[in-house]
């Protein structure tokens, strides 16, 4: 039953925890375009799922909350930051993911990303420095591309730098949200068809089937309704929360 721990071999698949992670991470996922993949991860392995089942149970709902969310923001329009990601970040998803997989995720990555995030948090807070900032991002854009889909093909926490490129490029919280959705979206379909075909998960079809379906209503009874209700400012300092969040969890997990 999924309301008890599920045994995949030796290892037990806490269930019921699992359902609560994804119900609650996808109403963050549903406002900001991210959220099931950079909390979910390090929740997840905490509660002792191993990381390639965790790629298989969680790349599900990412991919779900994000198909939703582009389908009701335009729809698969190549914009101009969208190539970018495809020519740049996408390949790099694929070798980055492919060699977590054989050699496992590189130490250190965390603390690095945890960094990264908390400065530009801090960034966002002084309005000076915030140009000086977007101008950066925007003469580097193709480098910082490459850096977000090894980054996130190697650990899973590539959501915090995509929100960090996005959010840097728009001011606009449609804007953001609409091309977060796309990106995450295709970084998760790229790493589950790796996963799938470097490894045989050994996932238990109910619950793989029952935590997408969970992030899906989630999305469509509650994210919406908090995202459309949501203004302008409480976005954006909302956004800036969320970054410095992605960096203190970075930092402070094991």
């Amino acid at each position: 039953m999924l309301m008890d721990a599920l045994l995949v071999g030796d290892q037990a698949v806490p269930a019921p925890a699992m359902v609560v992670t994804v119900a609650v991470l996808a109403a963050v996922q549903s406002v900001f375009g991210v959220g099931l993949l950079v909390f979910g991860t390090p929740t997840l392995l905490l509660l002792g799922v191993p990381f390639e089942l965790v790629l298989a149970y969680l790349l599900p709902c990412s991919l779900t909350v994000s198909a939703l969310q582009v389908a009701s923001s335009g729809g698969l329009q190549l914009e101009p930051i969208r190539r970018l990601f495809l020519s740049y970040s996408a390949p790099a998803v694929l070798v980055a993911t492919a060699l977590a997989l054989v050699v496992g995720s590189p130490g250190g990555m965390r603390a690095v990303v945890g960094g990264m995030l908390l400065a530009t948090a801090v960034i966002r807070l002084i309005a000076p420095v915030q140009h000086v900032f977007a101008g950066f991002v925007r003469g580097h854009l193709r480098p910082l591309l490459v850096l977000l889909g090894l980054v996130h093909g190697a650990s899973n926490l590539g959501g915090g730098l995509l929100t960090l490129i996005v959010g840097t490029t728009f001011a606009d919280k449609t804007q953001i949200r609409r091309s977060i959705a796309f990106c995450y979206g295709l970084m998760a379909s790229i790493q589950l068809v790796v996963v799938f075909a470097a490894s045989s998960p050994a996932v238990v079809p109910a619950l793989w089937l029952t935590l997408p379906l969970t992030a899906a209503t989630v999305y469509l009874v509650v994210g919406r309704r908090l995202f459309s209700r949501a203004g302008e400012q409480v976005y954006q300092w909302s956004l800036t929360g969320l970054v410095a969040g992605f960096g203190v969890l970075m930092l402070a997990g094991p």
